[in-house]
């Protein structure tokens, strides 16, 4: 009987097995742009598009996973693909740190007043579409879609 090598068996040096893996950005951007491209597709929530997108990049690799902040961050930037918030409004104290949608950093959105001074009113993200006042602004739906071109 052969010797079994412990390095091709990690249960045998007390290591798991993975459950599953992150696929790189690359993969995840070409499969969102497939899902969406040239079909009269709308996903109406962010968890159906994971779902789909997740079957799809299943089909070469039965452990690939993709987490929801990771696939928003990466659909932002993707050409062909557009991402809708939806937002409710909440009274919230603490200012936000961060943004809620992608993760990106925060500037304060400023105006002057009749007297010269400068007033911050709200928050606006560097990288996204989302902004807050004074009425703090709560993502609770994204709905991914293809841009159609005018015409």
């Amino acid at each position: 009987m052969p010797a079994r090598d412990d390095a091709a068996n990690p249960r045998a040096s007390g290591l798991s097995a993975p459950r599953y893996r992150h696929p790189r950005d690359e993969e995840i951007v070409r499969a969102a742009r497939r899902l969406v491209r040239g079909s009269k597709a709308t996903f109406v929530s962010q968890n159906e598009f994971r779902d789909a997108l997740t079957r799809y990049l299943r089909r070469e690799d039965p452990l690939a996973v993709v987490g929801g902040a990771r696939l928003r961050r990466l659909l932002i930037g993707i050409p062909g693909v557009r991402l809708t918030v939806h937002y409710s409004e909440r009274e919230e104290s603490r200012p936000l740190s961060t943004c809620p949608v992608c993760g990106s950093a925060l500037r304060p959105i400023r105006n002057l007043t009749l007297g010269g001074d400068e007033v911050v009113l709200g928050q606006r993200c560097t990288r996204c579409d989302y902004w807050t006042h004074r009425l703090r602004r709560v993502p609770t739906r994204y709905r991914i879609s293809s841009v159609r071109p005018n015409g």
